[in-house]
């Protein structure tokens, strides 16, 4: 817009002077200039359109004239065209502007580049100086908008493998993922045939359910046949959703192929488990294990943790502080990585070499073993297989004695398989877990006041008298200790409410309670079993609607009686306030008592004070009497009293 402001004719001072100078001056508001464009993030198309909002009205001429666009490969400008029409009012409604720019039309631009911008390229839509408004002010400053154009449409398949050059692994599925987005009706004709087989296409499930729909990715699930070739056909005209066909159709049908089952060796249960010692009358606890193409022979040499393929060790701890401090450890250990200061703590033998700069301060847990160079470490015997190859998929057990155990598989097989080759020739993996063999159970109940523990058998569910109950916080330390009674019970003291937290920078541990439980069953067999305080996953108290507390101080309870409830401004309401303590043998007295009393208007917040003076009752208790003169001025509403 152009302005001029013009002097008022005989316009002068309160003295009298003239006003002296020039008689008008001129300004103008400046040129039109982007406000807001669209797309204004992502990839663009190769024929994108454009939508620039201005400031103000801009002449199509010098937009024509002054608005260009530039291309990564393109050594010249590209003219812009202007999109009108039906197209310009579907992208206005699209963008929700059409209500704006049928008022201010010449306020929005809808512009394409007037050819077709070159695919993965780099480009510019250029707002020159020039652009002008119909008044005639020119716009002075030029303004670039970058883009990034996207790709040819492709398609790339993946899948997981045991390195960069296996075959794919039967287990896994396999993966095709679209740069751009495909009709979900046209992905779902894709197919996987091998091995006298056709795979379906399976989608994600925040994939577009109706075949009006677009994905970006399907996979064909397993498990599929070892060693078999396969091949991904893709339907007759395949093409995106814009209908850009492959850039590269000689690419498919792509002809893949699966490789041998992966080497395996995983416990039943890690980094914990519990093998019920008499689940089999006459028989021996087993941990199981399961095992594929691992090494056919997994023997055990003691204190050689590593040297030998295959082996087992068994570290056995007697005291609850052992069993604790190894029960954390293995814990920390079944993270996919911890830090090499804590690893050169915990690990006797040499660590593995850095070999990632960028990842030199931690170390993957399985390359490392616990056992190894631990003192008090003996083999266990493991079943052998039939013949010296490589042990097919199958199911073995490790007989344990009773007790809790701390078991570790060493691997070379493994550890060629899935650890980087390069860390070197003969790189063995390491697989770990702990298991407590036992024919006994320990429940544990935490109070404010006491604790109790029951223990019984696993096999009959009976209750075992004289068992020895230990309580020891997770550091190790002893805090309770007593024997269980005819019924398996036994009350525990002393134990505060808040258990002591272990936690280290190293891993987080929420404070809990180490309850274990030691005693002789019929045939005079030592046996052990224990419990966590926080063990309680599924059976929380909350979930029954029993009230629960873990201050350590008693609950508090406080009961106002009123004379009556329904008050006018101006009267006087009286009371009797009586305070008691929730205790193991019912209603107590608190130690510390409130002296003040605090009548609350629930509205606005307004409060009254007054002081409180407490007195025995004759049957031992405690009770105050105070009265409230409601002012004249009291908002209507509801009063709380605290």
């Amino acid at each position: 817009m152009r302005c001029t402001v013009t002097r008022v004719a005989g316009f002068q001072s309160a003295t009298g002077a003239a006003l002296t100078g020039p008689e008008s001056w001129r300004f103008n508001s400046g040129g039109p200039f982007i406000r807001n464009w669209q797309p204004s993030y992502g990839k663009i198309d190769e024929q994108q359109v454009f939508m620039l909002e201005l400031n103000g009205p801009a002449t199509p001429e010098s937009v024509q004239e002054n608005v260009w666009c530039t291309a990564s490969g393109i050594g010249e400008r590209i003219p812009v065209r202007s999109v009108d029409g039906a197209q310009r009012a579907a992208l206005l409604k699209a963008l929700g502007r059409d209500k704006d720019a049928d008022k201010a039309p010449q306020r929005f631009l809808t512009l394409q580049c007037n050819r077709t911008l070159p695919p993965a390229s780099r480009m510019q839509l250029v707002y020159g100086k020039g652009v002008a408004t119909p008044s005639g002010v020119v716009n002075n400053v030029e303004r670039r908008l970058s883009f990034d154009v996207r790709e040819p449409f492709a398609v790339s398949f993946s899948c997981e493998r045991e390195n960069a050059q296996s075959a794919c692994l039967p287990l896994k599925p396999m993966v095709l993922r679209f740069n751009a987005p495909v009709a979900r009706k046209l992905a779902a004709a894709i197919t996987l045939d091998g091995a006298g087989k056709s795979f379906k296409p399976q989608f994600d499930d925040n994939a577009a359910r109706d075949d009006d729909g677009v994905v970006e990715s399907l996979s064909f699930a397993g498990p599929f046949a070892e060693q078999t070739p396969f091949t991904i056909t893709l339907p007759a005209k395949f093409e995106d959703a814009s209908g850009r066909p492959l850039a590269s159709p000689d690419s498919f049908p792509l002809k893949v192929a699966t490789g041998l089952m992966p080497p395996l060796a995983k416990f039943a249960a890690s980094p914990f488990g519990v093998v019920e010692r008499l689940a089999e009358p006459g028989g021996v606890a087993l941990m199981p294990v399961t095992v594929r193409r691992v090494e056919p022979a997994l023997q055990v040499q003691a204190l050689t943790l590593g040297a030998t393929p295959g082996q087992v060790s068994d570290l056995n701890p007697k005291s609850d502080a052992d069993i604790i401090a190894w029960f954390r450890k293995v814990r920390r250990y079944d993270n996919y990585n911890v830090s090499r200061k804590l690893a050169a703590r915990d690990v006797k033998g040499a660590l593995p070499k850095v070999i990632d700069k960028d990842d030199r301060d931690s170390i993957q847990t399985r390359m490392v073993s616990l056992l190894g160079g631990q003192a008090g470490v003996r083999t266990l015997a493991m079943p052998k297989a039939e013949s010296g190859d490589p042990r097919p998929f199958e199911v073995v057990g490790i007989p344990l004695t009773p007790g809790f155990h701390v078991l570790e598989i060493a691997s070379q097989k493994l550890g060629d398989a899935l650890l980087d080759e390069r860390y070197g020739s003969g790189r063995t993996m390491y697989v770990r877990t702990t298991a407590l063999a036992t024919n006994l159970a320990v429940h544990f109940k935490l109070g404010r006041e006491n604790a109790v523990a029951w223990v019984t058998t696993l096999d009959k569910g009976s209750v075992v008298a004289n068992a020895a109950v230990r309580v020891s916080a997770c550091d190790g330390r002893e805090v309770a200790r007593g024997t269980t009674d005819a019924n398996g019970l036994v009350t525990l003291t002393g134990l505060s409410p808040d258990a002591p937290s272990c936690a280290t920078d190293d891993d987080y541990e929420a404070g809990a309670y180490f309850v274990s439980a030691r005693a002789k069953d019929a045939q005079g067999v030592e046996d052990l079993a224990f419990t966590w305080s926080d063990w309680q996953r599924g059976i929380e108290p909350w979930r029954f609607n029993v009230p629960t507390s873990l201050e350590a101080r008693p609950d508090r309870i406080a009961h106002t009686v009123f004379d009556r409830m329904l008050l006018r401004a101006g009267e006087t309401v009286s009371m009797k306030h009586l305070i008691r303590t929730q205790t193991q043998k019912g209603f107590g007295l608190p130690e510390a008592l409130p002296d003040t009393l605090v009548v609350t208007h629930a509205g606005s917040g307004q409060q009254f004070t007054q002081p409180l003076k407490w007195r025995k009752t004759a049957t031992g208790g405690l009770s105050s009497e105070s009265s409230f003169a409601v002012p004249p001025a009291a908002k209507l509403g509801i009063y709380r009293s605290s």
